[in-house]
């Protein structure tokens, strides 16, 4: 039961002012108004957390509703795991100096949830359990999860850290081991296939280019539902003879939306509301495709964050909030392909602007709630509001409403081939036949793997579609070129230290790709060893050899990227490569050149030399690379006959 006492602020009773734990019991003040009223105490089954409140304009709160606490027992675990959570959430990161966020915290507790019911299903307390080995044991035993793994772990090393209840020495023993042995290496958000992300992309900018065509009639739409709240609406009738009630379909057709309205088979005004979030979330998804930011980076995005910097390149100029006390500037390189996106979301925001309350601060926010529309059914509620309130854009709304995008065999395929060591076969969301579960955050991980190396892209209608975001991204955020020290150590740091963690990964799949499964004969000095030595032996058991081949690149004792002719063994920077002289390939020791590749860059010489006029130096030159090219083609042509 919440407490609304209000007492005199007295240092050292409340657990936001640092308490230390033996200090905490069911009646510490978790949080405060203004005016020194108590919101909540550590017994309450709902706390508010207003330090705790995140960057999107959410309340803040921390509700224990599933705990169960129908015996004793149950209760008893329920304080001690509010006394945990009561000192933890407000210590700060000693790596960082920055506070849990409240998604954090909620997440966290479904963890800390699970291993009070584990307590409670063996008789004993949470307190006893961290003190009893072998049933925490059998706990980690049933966890296949590596990410929930660490997140015990963490949570175990907070109890430690902070001594909120004793802890026995052989349980940290016990993570480490299982989190040493985990199946699942690092269990991150996998790479979307090439045929699907294409999907995806098309499917996001299809609706926003259908946007933009009725963009001045959706306006039109809310400024005369806006001057008269009976226009679409007939439940209750009009008394005013100057605001008639006027039917939807006929408000529909009087604004030019009945091909919308047919498309989408509205019935309703809060149908068009709901379109318009489809369209703020169709717009913040292509984002995250073009930039790679996180969720919560996508949220405090603001009117005006996008700069033109170069012919195709474009910054997207925002804050980020990962491992920092507070939100921090942060860029993200990319191309004219976000400007779409980005229009459709500014178009969007301004027509929400011109019916939101003058007493609230937008902070010039991008993605705002269209709860503020004339065509929402909270409308008139919000008009009362005096709190900013953002669009709730997650895929697990809004995914729904777009047709599906099934894994098919070579989707299958690809997954296997982008991470050999994930047991794909046992995960039955990511099966043939089911629909791809899609996250944010699967966006910033394909890009990553994709901007690394381009070529694991499969589908030739997606290079050509994420050329240039591609390129610019590679351009900045992977190695060997000069801008790339200013982006890593000013700009933005974290998502340039995420790329580069991604490109051995990459480059470790691509090399099974593009060397072990690939069926056409390899040639040239590398490819040709590897065709004759590694290929059959490697193929018998593909996983402890992708273990092998990964573990050896990290080491730096291994490397291989793709190249116009195939691909390069070379460890460290290529002079050749990076002058773009790629003829030298054919007689490089580092060289695996495909025999179709070499038919396609002759084929793209010959185009080059045509252009060319006779005689010249250019000309020369050029004519100079293809003989050499068109000599190692007759060469390994002979070979083969």
């Amino acid at each position: 039961m919440k407490s609304s006492s209000t007492v005199s602020l007295k240092h050292g009773i409340d657990a936001y002012m640092g308490i230390p734990a033996y200090l905490v019991t069911p009646a510490t003040v978790i949080s405060r108004d203004i005016h020194g009223n108590i919101l909540s105490v550590v017994r309450d089954i709902e706390w508010q957390t207003p330090l705790l409140r995140n960057h999107q304009n959410r309340k803040a709160y921390i509700s224990f509703s599933k705990f169960r606490t129908s015996t004793k027992l149950e209760i008893k675990n329920l304080e001690q795991t509010q006394k945990i959570v009561a000192v933890w959430i407000y210590r700060p990161s000693q790596r960082t100096g920055s506070y849990p966020s409240i998604d954090t915290v909620r997440s966290f507790l479904t963890d800390l949830r699970r291993l009070s019911n584990q307590a409670t299903n063996k008789g004993i307390t949470l307190a006893e359990l961290l003190e009893h080995p072998v049933h925490f044991k059998s706990h980690v035993d049933k966890i296949k999860s590596y990410t929930t793994l660490r997140t015990l772990q963490m949570i175990i090393n907070k109890v430690i850290e902070e001594h909120i209840l004793p802890v026995s020495t052989t349980i940290t023993k016990i993570l480490d081991r299982a989190i040493r042995e985990s199946e699942d290496e690092s269990e991150q958000h996998p790479v979307i296939p090439g045929q699907i992300l294409f999907e995806k992309i098309t499917h996001y900018t299809s609706l926003l280019q259908e946007y933009q065509e009725n963009e001045a009639k959706l306006s039109e739409l809310n400024r005369r539902v806006g001057s008269n709240r009976f226009y679409g609406r007939f439940k209750r009738k009009s008394k005013d003879p100057h605001k008639p009630n006027v039917e939807f379909d006929v408000a529909m057709e009087e604004c030019g939306l009945s091909a919308i309205r047919d498309k989408y088979k509205m019935r309703q005004l809060s149908n068009v509301g709901n379109f318009i979030s489809r369209c703020n979330y169709a717009a913040k998804m292509l984002i995250h495709v073009f930039t790679a930011m996180r969720d919560r980076e996508a949220y405090l995005l603001k009117d005006g964050c996008v700069k033109k910097t170069g012919p195709k390149t474009y910054v997207v100029e925002g804050l980020t909030v990962k491992l920092t006390k507070e939100p921090r500037p942060a860029k993200w390189v990319t191309s004219e392909s976000i400007l779409l996106p980005y229009d459709c979301a500014c178009s969007i925001t301004r027509l929400i602007k011109t019916y939101m309350p003058a007493c609230i601060d937008t902070e010039n926010r991008l993605f705002l709630s269209v709860s503020y529309l004339p065509v929402a059914n909270e409308y008139e509620k919000k008009q009362k509001d005096t709190e900013l309130y953002q669009s709730a854009l997650h895929p697990t709304r809004w995914e729904e409403t777009f047709q599906q995008t099934i894994i098919t065999d070579g989707d299958y395929q690809e997954l296997v081939m982008l991470d050999p060591l994930r047991n794909w076969a046992a995960n039955p969301k990511f099966q043939v036949g089911q629909n791809w579960n899609l996250t944010t955050h699967q966006f910033r991980r394909s890009m990553a793997v994709y901007a690394a190396q381009s070529g694991l892209v499969s589908l030739p209608s997606l290079k050509r579609m994420l050329h240039h975001t591609l390129l610019q991204m590679s351009i900045y955020y992977t190695r060997g070129f000069a801008s790339a020290k200013f982006l890593f150590s000013e700009q933005n740091p974290d998502l340039a230290e995420f790329f580069k963690a991604q490109a051995v990964n990459a480059e470790a799949s691509l090399f099974l790709k593009d060397v072990i499964m690939e069926k056409a004969n390899l040639h040239g000095a590398a490819g040709t060893w590897y065709e004759r030595n590694v290929k059959t032996e490697y193929v018998t058991n593909v996983v402890t050899n992708f273990k092998e081949t990964l573990s050896k690149m990290k080491q730096g004792l291994l490397s291989y990227k793709e190249t116009i002719l195939g691909g390069c063994f070379k460890i460290g920077e290529c002079k050749e490569r990076a002058h773009l002289n790629y003829v030298s390939c054919v007689d490089c020791s580092s060289a695996c050149i495909k025999e179709k590749k070499l038919d396609q860059t002759i084929l793209i010489q010959s185009k080059i030399i045509e252009s060319i006029p006779e005689g010249t130096f250019a000309y020369n030159t050029e004519q100079t690379k293809l003989s050499m090219l068109q000599f190692f083609k007759d060469k390994i042509s002979q070979v083969i006959a």
